[in-house]
């Protein structure tokens, strides 16, 4: 779906819809997941944290403030609840070498090692991080298509 789409589900939700709710739930909460583990280093904290995200928002009633993206929005709460969570507990930052794997452990079974992996996501993140918010919205539906092709 595109940002069209997008502002007529929100349209929707601020008439207080709870399916338009559950969409952008559904269509959001896996790439916030990806961001928020990026800042955190820990993919539990990061759904814990996306589904809190999620919760305040509606609890306040936030999407009300929701003028032009939809996704630009999440993701920035997603971030600003990141960088809260990072300042209550500085020692779960996601710090580089802290987070990469052993240099000696086992190669998979597609021929790379877990650090190679850990390096080609940093890479992918990075690069998705850099993207226009309609660009990552089609780089993400593309890798969905490569993941279950």
């Amino acid at each position: 779906m595109n940002s069209i789409d997008d502002m007529a589900v929100l349209s929707e939700l601020k008439q207080g819809n709870i399916k338009a709710y559950q969409y952008f739930f559904l269509k959001y909460y896996k790439p916030l997941c990806l961001k928020a583990h990026t800042m955190l280093g820990n993919m539990r904290r990061a759904q814990d944290l996306v589904q809190h995200t999620f919760i305040r928002i509606w609890e306040q009633r936030l999407y009300l403030d929701i003028q032009q993206s939809v996704g630009g929005f999440l993701y920035q709460q997603v971030h600003l609840d990141c960088v809260e969570q990072l300042k209550k507990d500085p020692k779960s930052q996601a710090g580089d070498e802290k987070h990469l794997p052993q240099a000696n452990e086992q190669t998979n079974t597609n021929g790379t090692n877990e650090n190679e992996q850990q390096e080609l996501r940093k890479q992918v993140i990075s690069e998705l991080d850099g993207l226009p918010a309609d660009k990552l919205e089609q780089a993400l539906k593309d890798l969905r298509v490569i993941r279950y092709s």
